[in-house]
């Protein structure tokens, strides 16, 4: 034998569940409606986001072409042309080439390498944003090759 319960709703339960489905489906045209507009207002803002992020994206473009512009003083030539001759100093000092010749080839050469790096033709050209490259490049210079042709030839 079979003990199977079978739930016996209560009528006025089951008209309580019958009505909040009814307000249900009554409210879902207005949830939709209000679900579509919320979704074409996030729409809109993420298009004025995108022009905003444009816009300064675009702002930001000219100000490191203006940088890229600007170039260093009188005063930091003057400083890089020291930098330039107590490196070549220092090579000089470092393979033991006195001669005044020695110094004038290194210094050229390094002057060369930095003037080639930033594809500029005179010292004042260089840009203001590149000046700490140009020292490590000059601190780090060593053309062994040439350093071994100045040693032959001395």
């Amino acid at each position: 034998m079979s003990t199977e319960t079978i739930a016996i709703k209560d009528p006025m339960e089951e008209a309580r569940e019958q009505m909040e489905r009814q307000r249900a489906l009554a409210l879902l045209p207005d949830t939709a409606v209000q679900l579509h507009q919320d979704v074409e207002q996030m729409g809109a803002l993420m298009m004025r986001m995108g022009q905003i992020i444009s816009t300064m994206q675009r702002r930001l473009d000219e100000l490191e072409e203006r940088q890229a512009k600007i170039t260093i003083s009188h005063g930091e030539v003057k400083r890089i042309q020291g930098l330039i001759r107590c490196r070549a100093d220092e090579i000089c000092r470092k393979y033991n080439l006195q001669d005044k010749d020695s110094q004038k080839i290194f210094r050229a050469a390094i002057k060369k390498d930095v003037l080639r790096r930033w594809q500029v033709k005179d010292l004042h050209d260089i840009p203001e944003a590149a000046i700490s490259a140009v020292d490590n490049l000059i601190s780090g210079w060593t053309n062994i090759r040439m350093v071994m042709e100045r040693r032959v030839s001395t």
